[in-house]
Parts: structure tokens; C-alpha cells; sequence
């Protein structure tokens, strides 16, 4: 069963990986990773004996003295040092989990794979100018893209959990002001640019998460509004309301008297006919077909739904 990011990431031990500290069901959870890579260590010293024992009592008379003495030397060293080093804990994550220190690196995060053969990909998270070497469930739990603290044992580099921060190029917020630009040709081949010809990782990550936040924040506004109380609505009828000049930063339009409408989006302008039917819904065509959305004035907002998607738009004049 594939694990989700909350089993991976988990926000109730947040408060204690900010403090530089593990939780008790952290701490546990690595000590078990430990003893699973100090029994595969004692297996693979086995396994390297065994060789030496092969090699050197089958190995043909005629065979070199290297083949004869030298390998089964070095597999004899390699297997004591993994025992040692198993019994004395004296591995990085042994002596993290002694410590219990958790230390945390801030920034854009970047995903990549190095591999493609028969042998699994190796895979990476890069975030600032650090990269961590980390699981396929950790990988998949990762953003692809945007700012993140990461929180990691020092020595063994391991991962202990991660938050997601707000992008700090747009620390207030992403303005619709700041969708139009990214939006524009100009503005997308200029985001693109700066991703594909930055010098480092850091500042590719950087360009990909100003998109991202820039995506994100054009996405929700698209997103099903909720409709008002009753009481809150402008209490004069739609086809008379609605009679003026929107706009959300991104889109401007202008509904007039005579049922006419333009709307002005990224230096384009399309012209149409609007009107309101018997049951209160707006109709408006401005891209050569006609639409029926719901619609409804709040004060000086504006909201057109339809779909499943909607738009907000504040009064211009």
C-alpha cells in the first residue's frame, strides 16, 4: 500500500523539529531503521567471511597469490570493520539518534533521478544549495515545486520532516497584479528563461516555484465561489446592477446599458452581447458563443460562476 504524504511528513511532530528536537514516535521509527542496517551489515559480513573462506581454501594451486591471499584479506577487513562499526553504533545514524539533534535548511526545493538502467533510480531532493539523498516514498511526498523548510539529522542526512512555506517573493500574497504580468507572453518567456539559463539548482528551484505560486494563485481563482446570504446581495435586479466596469487584475470587463459587453484580458479585448433570462442567469457571449453562468453582486464584488469555476471581479466605476 503506497504511503501518503502525511505518513511521511507528519505536522503534529512540527513544533518539536523546529525546537531542533525528535519526537518519541520519530526517534523510534529510526532507532528501527538502524537495527534493520546493523543486521544487513552483520549478513553482508557473513557473506564476505565466506568468500575469504572459498577463496582461500578452494582457490586452484596454480592461482596467483593475489587471488589466493589478497582478496580474501580484503573481504576479511571490509567484514570486521562492518561488524565493529555495527556493534559500536559508531555509523551516522547511530550517532544522530544519539544526539537527537534536528537541524533544518530553507528554500525552493528541486526533484531529480539519476538512473534509467535495470538498477532502481537513485533519487534526490535539492533544497537551497543542499541535496539529500532520500527514499521513493519521501520523493513522492515531496512538492515538485515552491518553498520548504526540510528538517534532517546532521550526520546521516536523513529526513525527518518537511513544511511548506509561503513563496517570499510574494510575501503578502500573489496579486492579481502579479498574475497579469506572469500571465503575458512576455512575462511567461521571461520566467521560463530565468528557470532554463540559471548558473545553479538553487536558482533553477527559485523560477520554478515563482511559477508555481504564480499557477497556484491563478488556479484558485478559478475556483467555485461560494454564493452569499441572501441579505448580502445587492438588492436591485442583475440586469440592472451589473451595469458598469470590472475587474480582477487579470480580466477587465464592462458590462453596458445598450447589452453590450466588452472584456479586456492580456491586451486583448473581445466584444459581445449580455443579457439576463427569466430565471436570473447572466447570459454573455464574447468569444463568438453564448454562455449562461449563475451570477450575483456583493457590495462592490461581482461573482460569475459556472462549471464548477468561478470568477471575482471588484467595481471600477
Amino acid at each position: 500500500m503506497s504511503r501518503t504524504r502525511r505518513d511521511v511528513f507528519t505536522p503534529e511532530a512540527l513544533d518539536a523539529n523546529r525546537r531542533g528536537e525528535l519526537t518519541d514516535a520519530q526517534l523510534r521509527g529510526f532507532r528501527g531503521l538502524s537495527r534493520y542496517r546493523h543486521k544487513s551489515a552483520f549478513g553482508s559480513a557473513a557473506l564476505l567471511v565466506a568468500g575469504a573462506v572459498l577463496i582461500g581454501g578452494f582457490a586452484s594451486p596454480s592461482a596467483s597469490p593475489t587471488l589466493r591471499l589478497l582478496i580474501p584479506l580484503v573481504c576479511l577487513v571490509i567484514a570486521a570493520f562492518l561488524v565493529v562499526r555495527a556493534i559500536t553504533g559508531a555509523d551516522a545514524l547511530t550517532h544522530d539518534l544519539r544526539r537527537r539533534e534536528v537541524q533544518f535548511v530553507e528554500g525552493a526545493i528541486g526533484k531529480s533521478r539519476v538512473g534509467g538502467g535495470r538498477a532502481p533510480d537513485v533519487l534526490y531532493l535539492d533544497v537551497d544549495d543542499k541535496r539529500f539523498n532520500v527514499s521513493p516514498a519521501t520523493y513522492d511526498a515531496a512538492p515538485d515545486a515552491g518553498y520548504v523548510r526540510l528538517y534532517f539529522l546532521p550526520r546521516s542526512r536523513k529526513i525527518v520532516n518537511l513544511e511548506v512555506l509561503p513563496n517570499p517573493a510574494f510575501e503578502n500574497g500573489v496579486t492579481p497584479q502579479d498574475i497579469a504580468r506572469a500571465a503575458t507572453p512576455q512575462g511567461m518567456m521571461q520566467s521560463f528563461g530565468a528557470a532554463i539559463h540559471s548558473h545553479s539548482r538553487r536558482e533553477t528551484n527559485e523560477a520554478r516555484a515563482n511559477l508555481a505560486s504564480v499557477g497556484d494563485a491563478l488556479q484558485s481563482m478559478f475556483a467555485q465561489p461560494a454564493p452569499p446570504a441572501p441579505g448580502a446581495r445587492d438588492p436591485r435586479p442583475l440586469d440592472e446592477a451589473i451595469v458598469g466596469t470590472w475587474s480582477n487584475g487579470l480580466v477587465t470587463v464592462a458590462f453596458l446599458a445598450d447589452g453590450s459587453v466588452t472584456a479586456d484580458m492580456l491586451g486583448r479585448r473581445e466584444r459581445g452581447r449580455w443579457s439576463v433570462d427569466a430565471s436570473g442567469r447572466l447570459r454573455a457571449g464574447v468569444m463568438g458563443q453564448e454562455q449562461a453562468a449563475e451570477a450575483w453582486i456583493a457590495g462592490d464584488r461581482l461573482t460569475i460562476s459556472a462549471d464548477g469555476q468561478g470568477l471575482t471581479f471588484a467595481r471600477q466605476q
